[in-house]
């Protein structure tokens, strides 16, 4: 008989690569249970979903402040129990008893925790995306706020888990010194893609693909693009939460003959979309702790498409980038430094980064993965 497992996610699994692929390497050998918020339909798993609620943009001002008084005042039930997730622990009570709750974000964990309250045998998984407690850590208003709230999730929650996973080695280490659990660097590894490296074009075409905001900086690509030599092309696929961020951006780049802007395409399509590209660049500011410390989706997409990968020198990313042998680090986080080394590199020295990319996609894949996250729960399950 398969062992029962819970995911629990606030967002819909199908947008969001980490516990997508995660569900994708655990549903074969466990009975999975998705509990997410507004949660599509995943085939071979009994999906269950919760409603979205408003986001900060749809509501009112006294309601955004409302619960920013609810932080002040650690008024904390009130920002777990929202009204709608109330039906959680309704869906949690009519399903088999679980052997294990894997539990994608941090303000879901009390459930997890309320439920194995009433079911002693159930073990619980956290995998921890971000440091929390410094997501925002150069927004004081939410460092005073929400910052205050997940810190509170994290000393009061996490040390009821029984065991945590994190994007890589510098988190990991980061909530063992903080909060003494047991956390181990788990990679966000696409699936393996049977590709080969793309011939380059007249022109060297640049991919940044991902999320474009204020905090990451992502006005920096423009900068970059107006220090390149006319023999590169920078192409732009990404979306934006914040309002009138993307426009701004696109409006600026009308200016720049060698930047396009590309429509997004979906999360599956991402990497073989990609392979037609020449360099995927990382751009992520050294302006908080998780950013310095990122190891994004984005890299290891990158490398699966078999593209040379140029990023700033965060240590993570930089780390690999020299032991694989698949691309170049800047020297530091100006964007003149990065186009210094994209600008020094030439069509024979981006192919041979590229196909030391192919010689690395097998090693860092779903396929290589889906063995250690089998070990990680069979460890935590006792097995």
């Amino acid at each position: 008989m398969k062992r029962k497992i819970a995911i629990l996610c606030d967002f819909d699994v199908m947008k969001r690569p980490r516990p997508f692929r995660l569900v994708q390497m655990l549903q074969e050998k466990y009975e999975i249970f998705c509990i997410a918020k507004e949660c599509a339909t995943i085939k071979g798993v009994k999906c269950f979903s919760f409603p979205a609620s408003k986001t900060s943009k749809e509501r009112t001002k006294e309601e955004n402040e409302a619960i920013l008084n609810h932080c002040r005042n650690k008024n904390f039930d009130a920002l777990i129990d929202t009204s709608n997730r109330k039906i959680i622990t309704e869906i949690l009570a009519n399903l088999p008893d679980l052997d294990l709750i894997v539990v994608e974000d941090i303000p879901l964990l009390p459930f997890a925790t309320r439920y194995v309250h009433r079911h002693s045998n159930t073990k619980i998984l956290v995998d921890l995306r971000e440091y929390y407690p410094l997501e925002y850590q150069n927004d004081a208003l939410w460092m005073e706020t929400f910052g205050v709230f997940f810190a509170h999730l994290c000393e009061e929650y996490l040390p009821k888990v029984d065991y945590a996973i994190s994007v890589n080695e510098r988190i990991a280490k980061k909530y063992q010194e903080v909060f003494g659990i047991s956390c181990e660097a788990f990679y966000s590894l696409p699936p393996f893609y049977p590709l080969l490296p793309s011939k380059t074009s007249h022109k060297i075409q640049i991919i940044y693909h991902g999320f474009l905001s204020f905090d990451r900086n992502s006005e920096n690509l423009l900068e970059i693009a107006k220090r390149l030599d006319p023999k590169f092309c920078l192409n732009i696929m990404g979306l934006s939460n914040q309002k009138g961020f993307l426009e701004s951006l696109q409006t600026e780049a009308k200016k720049l003959p060698n930047v396009n802007f590309l429509p997004p395409v979906a999360m599956e399509d991402i990497i073989p979309f990609c392979n037609r590209f020449d360099i995927g660049i990382i751009t992520l500011p050294p302006n908080g702790f998780n950013n310095i410390n990122a190891l994004p989706n984005k890299f290891f997409e990158y490398i699966q498409s078999r593209l040379c990968v140029v990023s700033y020198p965060s240590p993570e990313i930089k780390a690999l980038i020299s032991d694989k042998g698949i691309g170049k680090s800047a020297l530091d986080f100006d964007p003149q430094s990065i186009a210094s080394v994209l600008n020094a590199m030439d069509k024979k020295s981006i192919w041979n980064y590229k196909l030391a990319s192919s010689q690395s996609a097998l090693e860092l894949s779903l396929q290589t993965n889906k063995p250690k996250i089998i070990r990680i729960i069979e460890s935590v399950l006792g097995i």
